[in-house]
């Protein structure tokens, strides 16, 4: 997600997604490679994909023509087009690649959304369920699907961010400050954006709300390290439940993918 801060207001408030098109930058490379022709998600598997969404908002009919009612609702209120067209691509591709799992159509999908804004299947779809979790940044979108482990994914591309320093704070934990005062300089940044990234995906995999629980949630953060989930809630044991691994779907990005399962194999892909 996309975000920005503002000192003086209520959590609930002050973790906000926010669209600025004027800061917008193209990525044209996505690091993963393409999917094999015959692809297929086995249970102690994880998938997760990419997509460079202004590749695809030309044209966003083929995509709006699969979104639900509530959907097109959500893209209208939208003020920026990009934006609009951004949004209608994005959940467009996220029924397409739910529907080449479940062998239905994409419009034929219903997706509902939890108490704090968690999308899911709503129905099995002859007799299957996948558990699946969206992220972006900017043009770039993920997308990480699973059988039966709980997933959640983010990304942010990585940029300076004037009040980092009090994100960290006031968000981020004792021990996870006292990691970032530990990396080089020229690494700061890419460190505080694993630490973040890492938080969210976690609470975007239990759905909790990242104002409530983002401090709750504590992780690595050193870049070229594996990524690990250390506490939640204080709790060293829950957290050793939890797989946490480290995305770098394209230069200048980084991201996390969390799933409630010591044992999983991931693969990544980018869509064509």
């Amino acid at each position: 997600m996309d975000f920005w801060f503002r000192r003086g207001m209520s959590d609930e408030h002050i973790l906000q997604g926010s669209v600025r098109s004027e800061q917008r930058r193209g990525v044209t490379a996505l690091s993963w490679p393409a999917a094999p022709p015959d692809l297929k998600l086995a249970d102690d598997e994880v998938h997760v994909w990419s997509a460079w969404l202004d590749s695809l908002t030309p044209d966003t009919s083929p995509f709006e023509e699969t979104l639900s009612a509530t959907e097109r609702r959500r893209a209208d209120r939208l003020e920026f087009e990009r934006d609009r067209k951004r949004f209608i691509a994005r959940r467009g591709l996220l029924r397409m690649i739910l529907g080449a799992y479940l062998g239905t159509g994409p419009a034929q999908l219903s997706i509902a959304s939890g108490l704090r804004g968690k999308p899911f299947l709503a129905e099995l779809v002859a007799g299957q369920m996948l558990h699946f979790s969206l992220a972006h940044s900017e043009g770039l979108a993920l997308f990480a699907l699973s059988r039966w482990p709980v997933v959640g994914v983010d990304v942010e591309r990585i940029r300076s961010i004037p009040e980092a320093a009090w994100i960290a704070a006031n968000f981020f934990s004792p021990r996870e400050n006292a990691n970032l005062n530990t990396v080089p300089p020229e690494q700061k940044l890419e460190a505080f954006f694993n630490c973040w990234t890492r938080k969210e995906a976690i609470l975007k995999a239990t759905g909790e709300g990242i104002a409530n629980m983002l401090a709750q949630v504590e992780v690595s953060v050193a870049p070229g390290k594996a990524a690990r989930v250390q506490r939640i809630s204080g709790d060293s044991d829950s957290a050793s439940s939890w797989s946490l691994h480290s995305l770098t779907p394209a230069p200048d990005f980084t991201g996390a993918l969390a799933a409630r399962s010591r044992k999983l194999r991931l693969a990544c892909w980018r869509w064509k």
